[in-house]
């Protein structure tokens, strides 16, 4: 898969917030390492997202490329992102590893922290 020209790819660059509002936190399975997402959020509305990232360049990407795929989302349409959306700003795409998948689980569980404490 190759990204239209219209999409701008993303650096494999992964920092982390200052400030944030609700955090997430998964292992990538194969290498058991931590893939964290940090979200500040606003009305329900994502305004900046950042992480850490101790896996490899390809987990990497893919944090980034979601995590600039969230930023402007309402919470609740970000909940349904999935690997399609955000492999348009990847510059590759390894399919059969099943890794991309990571990234999302991270986003999802700081999303679930964050409705946690808007609840409490």
């Amino acid at each position: 898969m190759t990204a239209p020209e219209t999409i701008t790819k993303v650096l494999p660059i992964v920092a982390p917030l200052t400030r944030y509002t609700a955090e997430g936190a998964t292992e990538c399975a194969p290498c058991g390492r931590a893939i964290k997402v940090q979200l500040l959020i606003e009305n329900d509305v994502i305004i900046d997202a950042g992480g850490l990232v101790e896996s490899c360049g390809f987990i990497r990407e893919c944090t980034a490329a979601l995590l600039a795929t969230v930023i402007g989302m309402n919470v609740y349409d970000a909940q349904a992102i999935s690997t399609e959306d955000f492999q348009p700003r990847m510059t590759s795409v390894v399919e059969h590893l099943g890794c991309d998948n990571w990234p999302v689980a991270a986003l999802r569980i700081a999303l679930r922290n964050y409705r946690l404490q808007e609840a409490a």
